[in-house]
């Protein structure tokens, strides 16, 4: 008996604990491999490896990138560098296909990678190609770090006129950066940071003559650039073009084309501010050529418009300002793209922060289950026949508590399904205003969507909300739906007077569900639809009722499954059953439809929900 119950008892912890991490999304995995990494590095190695795995079965080349980056971050730490350098070959391969940050991580690695090989010219090679990937997406926590570790490589060579041209460099980064990380990685550091335009340049110059064979060196194309920036910020066009012309000169050699576009754009932008407007325009028209940065090109344009109108040359001014306002325009649909995915990445954090909750209460449950089977197995030396009663009541009451903590827990990922179909079938009316251009009503839509998806997250962790804030949301989400259909229904929301909206309650989300069926099944084709959502109180039970005049369905229906076959409906039947065994809550649907030729067309759903109060 008692190797039986040791059995049981391995099985329930090993299948318990594989669930936990199977269960766990790959964001989630490499938190916690994150947050191991200070303090066990096998462990931020383990958690990097499962989200590695997870990642290769879901066949997600951008989520394989990310866990490569977190993963050969920890395998350096353990010695393990070959490993590592086939997966960050692997980011390499692929780099057209993964986010800018992976990239630069990517090269960054690689850099740490030969260094601790102590083979310094790779890793300052990797270092700059990382220098160069940050660069483009202004990440100054990681352009601190990679000028700092091309710094020391320098230093240990001895060559220090250029490792203080990356110390400068790095410090200047590390100010504009917010990462306290990267302001501490100066704290060994005794330098001071140039803030003078002299004393800048001065390093810069003494860094190049540092360098063996210029012409051939990709840091003295970067140091030339970052000189002909300076220049130009000073107002010395005549310096900033010579650097400049450098730059490109030893861009074009080496075949390095990091940043041409802008060495191209400098020296046209010197040549225009000195009136040579024909050369201006023609390096200014090499950098539109080169260039894929949208607001970079606004900047090539606005010179170019400058040259010819210094010219004299209205017409080409006029046609180059045409082309600018069509650039301005795909920018304004680009922001507009991009505050969409802002919004959508905060729904998806708060979504998974729900989730480590409800698995955090999950893995509580299963710690409970298992100090309650040690329990038993210490009980056991008391006597068979008081083991046996024991185990018999201690089933009983871990049976009760478990299918009602497994039905709580059912109940709150049931109220999170629902969210994300919303806030799809919303999202999309975002879509259908950008498809369109029209940047005004797309603006006013995610501005009055982001304060009603706000109050749907508030709602979701709650398993009951008052009439006044069901009304709210409902009235919220009708008007988003008005301005995606043209204003093509109407609708009327009323309230008896005999409720008490602010103390009576009722489950979130469960009226919205209907009222979206309404929409899309009923008033959607309708040139005078109507939806009316009405509120009273019929003795000891709250009634909410939604009824449109659409077309109906084929016969009467009394099962949620058979109204509409959507997800809204099917998940509320589970909640309707999930609410009647935690709560003991019993929730009435009843659905009627109206299809014949001598009757008023409509469908009409009741909800009846017994009287609770807040």
């Amino acid at each position: 008996m008692k190797n039986i119950w040791g059995s049981i008892f391995l099985l329930f912890f090993t299948i318990g604990y594989s669930q936990v991490s199977g269960d766990l999304g790959i964001d989630s995995l490499l938190s916690k491999a994150q947050a191991f990494y200070k303090t066990n590095q096998d462990s931020a190695y383990y958690y990097s490896n499962i989200a590695h795995i997870k990642a290769i079965s879901l066949k997600d080349t951008s989520k394989i990138a990310e866990a490569i980056t977190y993963k050969t971050t920890y395998m350096l730490s353990l010695k393990k560098y070959d490993e590592a350098l086939v997966l960050l070959q692997y980011n390499l391969n692929h780099k057209h296909l993964i986010t800018k940050k992976d990239l630069g991580i990517t090269y960054n690695n690689l850099g740490a990678l030969y260094a601790l090989r102590e083979e310094r010219d790779l890793a300052l090679v990797n270092y700059l190609n990382a220098i160069d990937v940050f660069t483009e997406t202004n990440n100054h926590s990681f352009l601190a770090r990679n000028y700092l570790n091309a710094g020391v490589i320098y230093e240990n060579e001895g060559m220090l006129e250029l490792a203080d041209y990356f110390y400068d460099k790095s410090l200047y980064h590390s100010k504009l950066s917010k990462n306290k990380v990267a302001n501490n990685l100066h704290e060994t550091i005794e330098l001071e940071s140039p803030t003078d335009f002299e004393t800048k340049q001065r390093i810069s110059l003494e860094a190049l003559k540092s360098i063996k064979n210029p012409e051939e060196s990709r840091l003295a194309a970067v140091i030339y650039h970052d000189l002909s920036k300076n220049y130009i910020e000073n107002r010395q066009y005549e310096d900033a073009i010579r650097s400049a012309k450098k730059a490109i000169k030893i861009k074009n050699n080496i075949g390095y084309l990091q940043n041409l576009d802008f060495s191209y754009f400098i020296l046209g932008k010197s040549q225009v501010r000195l009136n040579r407007n024909e050369e201006g325009i023609k390096n200014l028209e090499t950098a539109i050529s080169l260039s894929e940065k949208r607001s970079l090109k606004q900047l090539m344009y606005e010179m170019v418009i400058l040259g010819h109108k210094n010219k004299g040359d209205f017409k080409s001014a006029l046609d180059y300002t045409d082309r600018l306002n069509g650039i301005k325009d795909s920018i304004a649909v680009f922001q507009e793209n991009e505050r969409i995915a802002e919004i959508t990445a905060q729904f998806e954090t708060d979504k998974q922060a729900q989730e480590i909750e409800i698995l955090e209460a999950d893995n509580e449950l299963k710690q409970a289950q298992l100090s309650n089977q040690k329990n038993i197995l210490i009980a056991s030396g008391i006597g068979l026949v008081l083991l046996l009663l024991s185990l018999f009541f201690a089933y009983k009451n871990h049976k009760t508590k478990q299918n009602l903590q497994f039905s709580e827990l059912t109940q709150k990922l049931l109220q999170m399904q629902l969210n994300p179909h919303f806030l799809f079938n919303a999202l999309n009316g975002i879509q259908y205003f950008i498809k369109k251009n029209d940047v005004k009503k797309s603006t006013k839509y995610i501005s009055s969507f982001s304060g009603l998806m706000r109050n749907i997250l508030e709602n979701s962790v709650e398993k009951f909300i008052s009439i006044q804030e069901d009304h709210d949301t409902i009235k919220d989400f009708l008007e988003l739906q008005q301005l995606v259909n043209n204003n093509s229904f109407d609708y009327i929301i009323h309230v008896d007077d005999s409720l008490d909206m602010e103390h009576m309650c009722v489950p979130p989300m469960f009226t919205q569900p209907f009222v979206e069926n309404a929409i899309i099944h009923g008033v959607a084709n309708l040139e005078e639809g109507l939806i009316e959502v009405k509120y009273k109180l019929e003795g000891q039970t709250i009634v909410v009722e939604i009824v449109d005049n659409g077309k109906g369905i084929s016969e009467v229906k009394t099962n949620a499954n058979s109204l509409h076959k959507s997800m809204g409906t099917s998940i509320t039947k589970q909640r309707m059953d999930n609410l009647l065994k935690m709560e003991r809550y019993p929730i009435e649907l009843e659905i009627v439809s109206n299809t014949h030729d001598n009757m008023e067309h409509g469908t009409k759903v009741v909800l009846s929900f017994p009287v609770k109060y807040m």
